[in-house]
């Protein structure tokens, strides 16, 4: 009779149904993924490890937000997106500006996108305290 060794990296799944905290998962990719991972999470603000995490969630379908969530995001969206931002933003585009900020700082910013010019307005206004 042959008994087979227990093999080191085996998966070790006991108690993973139960469990409440993050475990670890790791693989092996291409190089060139990993830096397309990590270059998309930098730019959504995510380390690697989220960025990954909530592609596996989308695929799961877990993230997908409902009707209401999107009638309810698009009516913000909305919101930031006015006509006045929208020409303000057509009007400067490409552009570099420099500014005083409200604490008499200069500020130095270049008009890439619609909420470049949010960041002029927001660093303009001075509040009390």
């Amino acid at each position: 009779m042959m008994f087979s060794k227990p093999n080191p990296k085996a998966l070790k799944l006991d108690g993973l149904d139960s469990s409440t905290k993050k475990v670890t998962i790791g693989f092996k990719c291409n190089p060139r993924i990993k830096l397309k991972l990590a270059q998309d999470a930098i730019k959504y603000g995510l380390t690697l490890s989220e960025y990954v995490e909530n592609l596996l969630l989308d695929l799961e379908g877990a993230h997908r937000p409902d009707a209401n969530q999107i009638f309810e995001l698009s009516e913000k969206l909305a919101f930031y997106e006015n006509d006045i931002l929208k020409t303000l933003f057509k009007q400067y585009e490409s552009q570099e500006m420099v500014i005083k900020k409200a604490d008499c700082e200069d500020f130095k910013i270049r008009i890439n996108e619609p909420k470049d010019i949010y960041s002029i307005i927001i660093n303009s206004y001075k509040t009390k305290k």
